[in-house]
């Protein structure tokens, strides 16, 4: 269970310890504009995986001695729980899909791109109520999928094209499918390996229709563009292991080669720096400094993996680990606790917006953006003022 409420931690590693290996033996970084060369990254970011993920299961263990007060919505004596499940999910889309249709859209208009849809759409407002590809709704469906299975499927589809319309095809079926099984893994926590087995064939047919799905979607696409021409890289399956596995973990190696081995840079000693990790990544490490950072600021065009690389551009190595382990216990593992209690206590409308500050919370020791963290943190507050003054009149009427 564990293991698949922090899948999308899992799939960080399994995408950046390959990637810092291809890294090491040698490459060209494209966006750095510079060769690699072997440093001992790939042995860090191991080890850094198994600390962090230590920390989360020794949270967890201490965190489940206690059971978390839950909050259902009822009206007029009915929990109308899922009917509220229904509209987030129904409202949002009608409204997303409605901005779309009023849009420039990067399937139709190739001067617009997932980086500018929104600064471009006709409600880019809207991209600050629901997030830039919605990922509560798969969840929310997931929610719905044991008693309005039609309904959820349907809801899913729905989610996967409009956001293939605003040209988001890769993170957005990965991370929605998780979205989506999330809820289902701890309503059939019981009989979870029956389940598996039964639809692990089906997942793999699946799983190999959309890899053929992306790949000749991608390999089209750089056929076209051949985004890495400047490099020499001409082929396009050669450019897809390029963009695979020689960008995901290059801004963790550089953070290793500067910060930890070579000591060239000071450190800034600024905890604020993780406030708006990415930019600062990419300023210290970008080829083009001024042409990267000016698409983050007005596209939202980002490298990737910022974390924890900025850590060691703020403090020495021994400070960090004792930062990391306080974020990790206080956010990343408390969070993730949260909505596991809200899941198994049936806390749907709370539940998905624990999921959404979940993502967030996640997306934030992973891009390094850790002002998505204020979010959280208010939510945490709330709900631990709820939980303090609900046991106060227990203890009052005991």
């Amino acid at each position: 269970m564990l293991s698949f409420l922090y899948g999308l931690v899992f799939f960080q590693a399994f995408s950046v310890i390959p990637s810092l290996i291809y890294i090491e033996r040698g490459i060209f970084i494209n966006e750095q504009g510079r060769f690699s060369f072997f440093t001992g990254a790939t042995i860090v970011c191991v080890l850094y995986f198994i600390f962090t993920f230590s920390i989360i299961a020794m949270a967890f263990k201490s965190f489940n001695k206690r059971r978390l007060p839950v909050v259902q919505f009822n009206f007029k004596g009915r929990n109308v729980e899922l009917l509220i499940v229904m509209a987030m999910i129904v409202l949002p889309l009608i409204l997303l899909l409605f901005n779309a249709v009023l849009s420039p859209l990067p399937i139709l208009d190739s001067s617009v791109t997932r980086f500018t849809y929104w600064s471009t759409s006709r409600f880019p407002f809207l991209n600050s109520l629901f997030g830039n590809t919605a990922m509560f709704v798969p969840f929310a469906a997931g929610l719905l999928f044991p008693k309005f299975k039609k309904f959820s499927l349907f809801m899913l589809l729905v989610f996967f094209g409009y956001n293939f319309m605003i040209g988001q095809k890769f993170s957005p079926i990965l991370q929605g499918s998780y979205s989506y099984l999330l809820p289902l893994v701890f309503h059939y926590r019981q009989n979870l390996k029956k389940y598996i087995k039964s639809a692990i064939l089906p997942m793999f047919i699946l799983g190999g229709i959309l890899i053929a799905i992306m790949y000749t979607i991608t390999y089209t696409k750089y056929e076209e563009t051949n985004p890495f021409a400047d490099i020499k890289i001409y082929d396009p399956n050669e450019a897809i292991v390029y963009r695979i596995f020689g960008l995901q973990g290059h801004l963790f190696w550089g953070a290793t080669e500067r910060y930890l081995i070579g000591n060239e840079a000071p450190k800034s000693f600024n905890p604020a720096d993780l406030l708006y990790g990415m930019p600062i990544m990419m300023e210290e490490f970008a080829k083009n400094k001024k042409d990267v950072l000016a698409a983050n600021a007005e596209g939202g065009y980002n490298f990737t993996n910022a974390y924890p690389g900025i850590l060691f551009e703020i403090f020495p190595l021994s400070l960090s680990l004792v930062l990391h382990t306080f974020l990790v216990i206080i956010f990343l593992a408390l969070m993730g606790w949260i909505l596991k209690e809200l899941m198994v206590g049936h806390a749907y409308v709370l539940s998905i917006i624990a999921y959404q500050l979940f993502n967030w919370v996640i997306y934030a020791f992973v891009m390094g953006y850790f002002y998505k963290m204020y979010f959280a943190m208010f939510f945490m507050f709330l709900y631990g003022l709820y939980v303090y003054f609900r046991k106060k009149r227990e203890l009052i009427y005991d």
